[in-house]
């Protein structure tokens, strides 16, 4: 079975980041330079290039081009867990919760104007919220929504559980696609630590991820830190 093509161009440029051609943070060559030398069509050097982003050996900065993030490929195992930090807690038979809810309206962040695809000035709502489950907080979560997403101010409803899912799906009526997330660990800082009410010695997950809509407008960026024991990851490995 033939391998397909842009694995094969993947292949080609992941040997040409680890040699010594390019160290780390040079740029590579445009997207039309790099199709026309391999010799294939722009949308398949596209597909190689995301599947490299995916192993963290490129970084890509919207106007300037795609640079050497790393020249060593890191191993990417794909796992589906609920969008919704509600949905996963219920299906862990655990009671969601929610406390110390901030919403704010402001104008957009600079790095967040591309991520939302909004113009500067633009105002935005920012959400941040401890997540509970059985009472113990479980997530620190930040999220950002482009105002004209938000069409009805997101307000704690005094159930003790605030799930902005639903609220963008069932009251704004967005219907969002899901998202796709990196789960990493990392090193705690004290703010973080303070409201999870851990030890800032200990690890916590991170995860970031921006939400689109049917129409594939992005329509959530949030960043979520999570307590080290909310996740406990089993790999079943075959030989």
């Amino acid at each position: 079975m033939n391998k397909p093509l842009h694995k094969s161009i993947a292949e080609r440029l992941r040997e040409s980041i680890i040699s010594d051609e390019y160290a780390v943070d040079d740029r590579l060559p445009t997207e039309p330079v790099l199709a026309q030398n391999m010799g294939v069509s722009r949308a398949t050097l596209r597909e190689a290039l995301n599947q490299l982003e995916a192993e963290d050996l490129i970084y890509r900065i919207h106007g300037l081009g795609t640079f050497v993030k790393s020249k060593h490929p890191s191993i990417t195992l794909t796992m589906t867990i609920p969008r919704s930090i509600t949905v996963l807690l219920n299906s862990l038979n655990l009671v969601p919760g929610t406390r110390s809810m901030t919403v704010t309206r402001e104008t957009v962040f600079p790095d967040d104007m591309d991520r939302l695809g909004v113009q500067p000035g633009s105002a935005i709502f920012r959400i941040e919220r401890v997540r509970t489950a059985n009472g113990q907080p479980v997530a620190y979560t930040i999220d950002t929504v482009p105002a004209w997403a938000m069409k009805k101010y997101p307000e704690d409803t005094g159930t003790g559980n605030f799930s902005l899912i639903e609220h963008l799906t069932y009251t704004c009526g967005i219907t969002l696609t899901g998202s796709k997330s990196t789960l990493i660990p990392l090193h705690n800082v004290q703010s973080v630590a303070e409201k999870l009410e851990i030890d800032p010695s200990s690890h916590i997950f991170f995860a970031e991820g921006l939400d689109y809509d049917e129409n594939e407008s992005p329509v959530l960026f949030s960043r979520e830190y999570f307590t080290p024991w909310i996740f406990r990851l089993t790999v079943e490995r075959k030989v």
